[in-house]
Formats: structure tokens, C-alpha cells, sequence
């Protein structure tokens, strides 16, 4: 059902491209071509076409600055390559002149969720909720109480979304992004057969969704099923290779003893590495997490991560720069950084793993003990290389025996 309609979206794509080159000031065909281009990113993960879109959108608002049709794709085109900021102040106007387009208040809350401003955020998605409840921002609400530690609260409502997908008769594919929610914070809560079970139902629903096959891909890992977690992050590769797969699929094989293999999967993150600025900017933390895991290119890892936080300061980009100062024997600056990442309460092993490595680096054995048996306790496959990691490291703490 996904492939026809990736065959729509590509047929639709011609007549409207066939219609702008007819006439360059065609802004209502330009305005389609920017909304498919959108469309067929999300549902393929080809980041050129985010590129398509934008060209495509700004070709319609030099024609037609007041459309808002356009103005709305130009600020969620904004979010989807991760800027952020812009995103934030396009959707605000956008609201500002027009309060009954909730599309731009959608935007607004998932800008200042990226951001790091929760209260915001909260506030953006009650004022949604009030005006268009539904799976759409029964999800979101998900995500930030996830984000506040609130577990119990974060399981109910990605569960409430699910129902409430089906309720509308949402396609699969919508169903199927929901069901990948649910997934992804049950394997974070440590709830592995939860997480199992609701990765194999997107997967049934949307079998080219990428971020399923790999987030099934990390929980059988995690399940101690290695071979299957191979073969599926090879599938989620074949669709869309982002760093974050290559590197897991590595760090697998390297476990393994295939050092051959984990250092194809290796090179080929450092050749993301060197794409193009935009597309690069989606990857920015992966690439970071990837050199501090790897000890590699570890002073433009921390440079990096401290460009991220001048804006972006939330959770995981705290932690991700904790994690690179950590890699380049930076232990109280790491310090500062993991406890600005831990401040909203979110629940998350690796989490712990970071902080119990930086506090064991710095001397705090009970606490390092404490936080890297949390971790495994949470979920023992937290991440198949530092989880590997945390049992040596406890191992080696004075009085330890890593299980």
C-alpha cells in the first residue's frame, strides 16, 4: 500500500513539475511539488528531496509571498532539516497572523520540544490538544512526558495514540509511525517484549519503515537475538543508511570478532560524515555520539556538540556533549554537562551509563557503581557496545563483579 502510494506521490510529482516548468511563476504547482517532494522525504528518508521541497516552496513564495500554504511547508521544512530555530520563529509568525492554523502551532510545540524549552512546549501542545485532539498530538504529548521521566504517563498516551490512529481509520503508514512511538520508549523504559511487539506491528503496517526495522533491530539485539538484529538493520540500511544504523550494525559485527565488517559499516558513517551541510545537520549527533563511542575525530566531536547546544539545548544535546568531553579525558567539564542533561528527570540507561562512566572517571566510585547497575538493570542491551562496556567497567570499580 506504501509502494502505490510512493507511485502517486512519483506521478503527481511529474505533472506538477511538468506544470512549473511551463511557467515559472505557477506558484500553486510549486506549492504541490514543495508538499510531495515533503511527503515522499518522509515516507523514504531520501534527504535530497527535503532539498527538492525547499527549492520548490521558495520558488512559490517569491511568486506569492502571502500563501499560506506555502509559508507552512517552509517552516515544517525548516524542522525536518534541523533548523530549529528558524522553524520556531516562521511557525510563531505564521500563528501570530493566523490563529486558526493549528498546523503552525503543531510546529511551534515540536520546535520548542528540539529546543530544550519543555514548558513551552507543554503549553504549544495543550493549546493543540484543546483544538485538534487526535493521535497527532496524543504522540507528541508522549514524547515530552517521556522526556520528563513521566513513564507510566508516556506509556499510556503512545498506547492512547495507537488507539486512536486505528479509531480514525488512519493508513497504515500513519498507523505505523505511532506504533514505532510506543516501541521506541518502551525499549528506552527497559520494557524489551512491549518494545518487540510493537516494532513487529509497525513493521506488519509499514514494511519500509526504516526507523521500525532498526528500533526491532536494537531490541533483539538487546534480546540477545543477533543474527535477526543483523539481518534487520541490514534491511533498514537498504532503505535509508543513516549513521545511527551503520554504526549499531558495527558495533554488532565487532562484537562478534567480524572486524572486516565493522569497519565497512565504520567508513561508511565517516563518509556521511562529509555530505553535503544540510543533510549533514540532520546527522550531527549521530556523528557525534558515533567519534566519542569510537574515540575518533573526538576535538571536531566536541566542537560539534557545542555548536548544537548554542541553540539546541535539550536533553540529548547536553548528553551528547557530555559524551565527547568525556572521550577527550574533559571529565568535570563532562560533569557539568551530564547534570544538565539529567535536570528534567528523563529515564534512560544510557543516560546512566553516561553519568556512571564520567563519575567513574572522576573518582566516584559508589555513584559510578550505582548509575551503570541502573543502566543494565533498566535494560541489559541498553546498546550492544556500551552496554559490553558497562559490565567491564563495573568490573573493574573497586569491590565490582560486572554480571
Amino acid at each position: 500500500m506504501v509502494t502505490q502510494s510512493l507511485e502517486r506521490v512519483d506521478q503527481a510529482i511529474r505533472v506538477w513539475s511538468g506544470n512549473l516548468a511551463r511557467d515559472a511563476q505557477d506558484f500553486v504547482s510549486a506549492t504541490n511539488l514543495a508538499d510531495l517532494y515533503y511527503s515522499r522525504a518522509r515516507l523514504t528518508g531520501n534527504l535530497d528531496d527535503y532539498t527538492r521541497a525547499t527549492a520548490a516552496v521558495e520558488q512559490a513564495l517569491v511568486t506569492y509571498p502571502d500563501g499560506i500554504g506555502a509559508q507552512l511547508l517552509h517552516a515544517q521544512l525548516l524542522f525536518a532539516t534541523h533548523d530549529f530555530v528558524k522553524a520556531l520563529d516562521t511557525a510563531q509568525a505564521i500563528f501570530a497572523a493566523n490563529p486558526d492554523q493549528v498546523a503552525a502551532l503543531a510546529t511551534v510545540g515540536d520546535a520548542q520540544l528540539e529546543l530544550g524549552r519543555y514548558d513551552a512546549a507543554a503549553r504549544s501542545f495543550a493549546a493543540l490538544a484543546r483544538r485538534a485532539p487526535g493521535p497527532a498530538v496524543t504522540a507528541r504529548r508522549a514524547h515530552l512526558a517521556a522526556l520528563r521521566g513521566q513513564v507510566v504517563l508516556a506509556d499510556q498516551l503512545a498506547a492512547r495514540a495507537i488507539r486512536e490512529a486505528a479509531a480514525a481509520g488512519s493508513a497504515p503508514a500513519d498507523r505505523s509511525w505511532y506504533e514505532y512511538l510506543a516501541g521506541y520508549l518502551a525499549f528506552q523504559f527497559g520494557e524489551l517484549p512491549s518494545a518487540e511487539r510493537h516494532f513487529r506491528a509497525a513493521v506488519a503496517d509499514w514494511p519500509g519503515s526504516y526507523l521500525s526495522l532498526a528500533g526491532l533491530a536494537r531490541t533483539r539485539a538487546a534480546q540477545g537475538a543477533t543474527n535477526e538484529a543483523i539481518s534487520l538493520y541490514h534491511r533498514a540500511i537498504a532503505i535509508v543508511p543513516q549513521p545511527e544504523f551503520l554504526a549499531a550494525l558495527g558495533d554488532l559485527y565487532a562484537l562478534a570478532g567480524r572486524s572486516v565488517d565493522a569497519a565497512t559499516q565504520y567508513a561508511t558513517v565517516r563518509a556521511i560524515a562529509d555530505l553535503s551541510k544540510a543533510q549533514a545537520q540532520i546527522y550531527n549527533r549521530q556523528l557525534v555520539l558515533f567519534d566519542a563511542n569510537h574515540r575518533q575525530h573526538l576535538d571536531e566531536a566536541v566542537a560539534l556538540a557545542a555548536r548544537e547546544l548554542e541553540a539546541r539545548k535539550d536533553v540529548y544535546g547536553w548528553d551528547a556533549y557530555a559524551w565527547a568531553l568525556y572521550a577527550s579525558g574533559r571529565y568535570a567539564d563532562a560533569d557539568t554537562a551530564i547534570r544538565s542533561a539529567r535536570a528534567v528527570g528523563t529515564v534512560d540507561p544510557l543516560l546512566d551509563y553516561h553519568q556512571g562512566m564520567i563519575d567513574a572517571a572522576l573518582g566516584h566510585t559508589e555513584q559510578a557503581r550505582q548509575l551503570l547497575t541502573a543502566a543494565l538493570d533498566r535494560n541489559p542491551g541498553f546498546d550492544a557496545l556500551q552496554a559490553a562496556r558497562d559490565r567491564a567497567m563495573l568490573r573493574q570499580l573497586p569491590g565490582g563483579s560486572g554480571s
